[in-house]
């Protein structure tokens, strides 16, 4: 139906385009800002034509200059660009597919296209060039000639702008769009995008020649459709914050402007635009005016005085909003309490001395409606609002009856006061009166029992307001803490630094940066009494903050010392920013702590050296913690990216220290074989098929491929981890390296080419005809093996469709090792005199990798 009135529209914008029509229909409504048509008028001198203005709204006084041809004449560019292109084209065919400098003959082998070019010459030299006679210049032109009118007649037709004195045709049919406004033209196009693809952009185009169809086009508004009014309506509802309030306010303008009124539901949803765009006195202004026709049964009566309840909740007034919502409660309480919840949140923004008390009965109030069906969202609003607030006893209690629901129903809120009024029936709504609970005293409702006081009950705390982004609200826990005599940890404070740091606001970041500093100081001065010293020794001492940062209350109270997370926490901020001397700092600073670094901390160090490609540097790093630190999995997933680094000969990184690939991998191997049963099965789950095609990819740079085959079935009997497409891939490739005239028992050694000549050797790999060549031939061999293969499973009665997972990944690990032997027997070469066969070499591989006890099959044969 939408799409039919977007069509029709298009018809009925034709006709209010004519000055003839909209006279004889209707009056015109002239709208406060209109333009002509962009084609200069002469009044007798040269430069005199009409300049075009826009104007953002209709009380705007801002005006901005524009040129609507110039939409136009990009087009006509882009139409000329596409005609020299094709002229290129065009003279590219005419030189013929047997040009000396095409692409056919250049795309030949050289002794192939030296050949071609003989037979070329001879031919021309006996009948003449080639494509003379061929007799396709007439076509050529008649073709040139039908683009450039084509052309030709797109770029008048994007030049035909409407012109509103020129009266319309009476015999033209209504359904022509083209005599329409070229605005109008985009718009509806917009329309239809916009119904085929809702997408942002989509409504941002629109909004865009909506504005200038209702700034250009005196009519335009006045024949709109309703669907189309509503279609716009709903399309600003959905877009961003920033643009919403205003796009919607332009509409209810338009609307306005037309004679239309907005539906009782719009009003309801301007409202809340309105309100959500900060301005709350317009909205609660709106909302009174619109009181009437709610008591007049039109429109939903329910979310009018919600959003009452809200408006007058945020503006600052509780008790209206509370008066509203106890009459809207009255009819049925359980299904809208959750109404209560601005109204309490509200009263504790007060500065009244019973606004604590009122916002507790509203919450008992809250509680009693909703029983079992109260959620953890609406304590998590309270109990984050409280604290805001700096009812610091409201909000432990509110975090003390989330944390007790369904487990201790005596210590909850509702039973406590229930108790102190000696109810002895099912406490309801009405028994919660402001009075009572002044009566009773706050204090003794939010008592908190002293099983709670205790740091794991404020730490759960923390670890839910930091996990909802309310860092500083964690912080004043922390505090409570502090006031309360629970003394925190500094897995408490790491948790506030972490999140500070992801806040990433600038007074965030200070604020994680001075209470990990001193955290850190602390702990060297507990270190620096605890050691003897010499009197002319100085104290270490932490970088000192700018001190007009705001900090939170409890930096100025003995807090806990650093530990090695809180090292690691800072370390991972100074790297991820590129802070070298602050990380260089920092391990000065863990030196003086007398702290151990863990794995964490190591990895971070290398994966910062790893970042800017210092594969000196990393090494040495690992050297170094190695010997007091155990490294883990994620080490050694770093030690092989930087072997990616290091065994590309077409990088310009390189380290002559760094260890071989045989090497690397041992030292894997041996520190996997000193793991624990426990350690040993983190280890093989946390092993990825992305650290396998790492350790495979580095292998394949080395050209060793005694060592790939070593890896595979390494890999499989211990975290198996089978090959697929990729690997598979990944050894045609090496295959093709080696068999591209290259050494494959080279060694790695620094480039000593240009970067030029680097980037031209990989390119040749992949792209020149004998790369292809090579791989398309690899590929062949590997089909060949498969049918092979298949054939003697066949013979045995095994149907290799119908293989198990486990043994089809058995079959193709098979079939890539049979390649790969191939590949060793026809291209290792074994030095003169020395009595190394093929498999000795895969046996020494096995030695060096420090897996001598595997496990190979080799021409069915095993290497033990």
């Amino acid at each position: 139906m939408l799409r039919q009135v977007i069509q029709g529209a298009g018809r009925l914008h034709y006709q209010a385009g004519s000055f003839k029509f909209s006279i004889a229909k209707r009056p015109v409504l002239l709208r406060s800002f209109s333009a002509t048509t962009s084609q200069a008028i002469k009044y007798g001198g040269p430069n005199d034509k009409v300049r075009i203005f826009e104007q953002p709204s209709r009380a705007s006084n801002k005006r901005v200059e524009i040129n609507p041809d110039a939409e136009a004449a990009d087009e006509r560019k882009e139409l000329e660009t596409e005609l020299a292109k094709l002229d290129t084209e065009l003279a590219e065919l005419r030189k013929g597919p047997f040009d000396p400098d095409g692409e056919f003959i250049q795309s030949l082998p050289e002794k192939e296209r030296a050949a071609a070019l003989k037979v070329i010459r001879e031919h021309e030299a006996k009948h003449g060039k080639l494509g003379d006679e061929t007799g396709l210049d007439p076509i050529y032109k008649e073709l040139d000639d039908m683009i450039k009118e084509e052309f030709e007649q797109m770029a008048k037709e994007e030049e035909d702008i409407f012109d509103p004195r020129k009266p319309a045709d009476p015999d033209s049919p209504g359904t022509d769009l083209s005599t329409m406004h070229p605005y109008e033209l985009r718009f509806h196009k917009q329309l239809q995008l916009h119904l085929d693809s809702s997408d942002k952009a989509n409504a941002k185009e629109l909004w865009k020649w909506y504005q200038r169809c209702r700034d250009s086009i005196p009519s335009f508004l006045q024949t709109l459709e309703p669907e189309i009014w509503q279609l716009l309506w709903n399309i600003q509802l959905q877009t961003p914050p920033a643009t919403r309030m205003a796009h919607v306010r332009t509409l209810v303008e338009d609307f306005n402007s037309v004679g239309k009124e907005l539906l009782p539901d719009q009003v309801l949803q301007y409202i809340d635009v309105l309100h959500g765009g900060g301005d709350v006195e317009g909205a609660l202004q709106l909302w009174e005016e619109s009181q009437a026709i709610i008591s007049q049964g039109e429109g939903d009566i329910d979310a009018y005085w919600s959003t009452g309840v809200r408006l007058f909740a945020a503006h600052g007034d509780p008790q209206r909003a509370q008066d509203i919502a106890f009459a809207f409660l009255t009819s049925d309480g359980s299904r809208h309490a959750r109404i209560l919840i601005p109204i309490a949140t509200a009263w504790t923004k007060q500065a009244d001395s019973q606004a604590a008390t009122k916002a507790w009965a509203i919450y008992l109030q809250l509680k009693t409606l909703l029983g079992s069906d109260m959620k953890m969202e609406d304590y998590d609003i309270l109990s984050t609002s409280f604290l805001n607030d700096g009812k610091i006893n409201l909000a432990v209690a509110v975090f003390k009856d989330m944390m007790i629901t369904g487990k201790d129903p005596a210590n909850d809120s509702t039973a406590i006061y229930q108790r102190a009024i000696g109810l002895t029936g099912s406490l309801r709504q009405s028994n919660i009166k402001e009075e009572v609970v002044n009566k009773i005293s706050l204090s003794a409702l939010t008592f908190l029992p002293r099983r709670f006081q205790n740091k794991f009950f404020y730490a759960s705390w923390m670890k839910k307001l930091i996990g909802m982004g309310e860092v500083d609200s964690a912080a004043a826990v922390v505090e409570l803490m502090f006031e309360r005599g629970v003394r925190p940890d500094a897995i408490h404070l790491n948790g506030i630094i972490g999140g500070w740091l992801r806040n990433g606001s600038p007074s965030a970041r200070e604020k994680a940066e001075q209470l990990g500093w001193s955290m850190i100081q602390h702990r060297i001065d507990i270190v620096w009494s605890r050691i003897q010293r010499s009197e002319d020794s100085a104290k270490p001492s932490v970088p000192e903050l700018p001190s007009d940062t705001r900090v939170p209350k409890f930096l100025k109270r003995k807090i806990p010392p650093a530990n090695i997370e809180t090292f690691s926490i800072l370390l991972l901020h100074y790297t991820r920013r590129g802070d070298d001397d602050m990380v260089k700092y920092l391990n000065k600073c863990l030196g003086d702590a007398q702290i151990r670094p863990n794995s964490y901390y190591m990895n971070h160090l290398l994966y910062a050296d790893l970042r800017k490609q210092r594969i000196h540097s990393l090494w040495e790093k690992f050297q170094s913690l190695a010997r007091q630190t155990a490294p883990d999995l994620e080490t050694f997933a770093c030690l092989w990216d930087c072997g990616k680094l290091q065994y590309d000969r077409f990088r310009t990184a390189y380290d002559p220290k760094f260890p071989e690939v045989r090497q690397l991998f041992a030292i894997m191997m041996r520190w996997y074989s000193t793991l624990d049963a426990r350690k040993l099965a983190i280890t093989q789950e946390e092993f990825s098929k992305e650290l396998y095609d790492q350790i495979i990819l580095c292998f394949c740079l080395s050209k060793d491929l005694c060592g790939t085959l070593v890896a595979l079935y390494v890999m499989r009997d211990l975290f198996k981890i089978y090959p697929d497409e990729s690997t598979a891939r990944m050894l045609i490739l090496q295959i093709a390296r080696i068999a591209g005239n290259i050494n494959v028992n080279d060694k790695i050694g620094p480039p000593d080419t240009s970067r030029r000549s680097r980037v031209r050797a990989r390119r040749r790999l992949s792209t020149t005809p004998h790369s292809k060549e090579n791989i398309e031939q690899i590929k062949n061999i590997l089909a060949t093996l498969q049918t092979k293969k298949a054939s003697l499973l066949q013979a045995q009665g095994i149907d290799v469709e119908h293989l198990s997972e486990e043994d089809r990944k058995q079959y193709q690990i098979e079939i890539l090792s049979e390649l790969l032997v191939m590949v060793i027997e026809r291209t290792v070469v074994v030095p003169a005199g020395s009595d190394l066969d093929v498999k000795a070499q895969i046996v020494a591989a096995m030695q060096e990798m420090a897996v001598p006890d595997l496990a190979i099959r080799f021409n069915h044969e095993s290497l033990q």
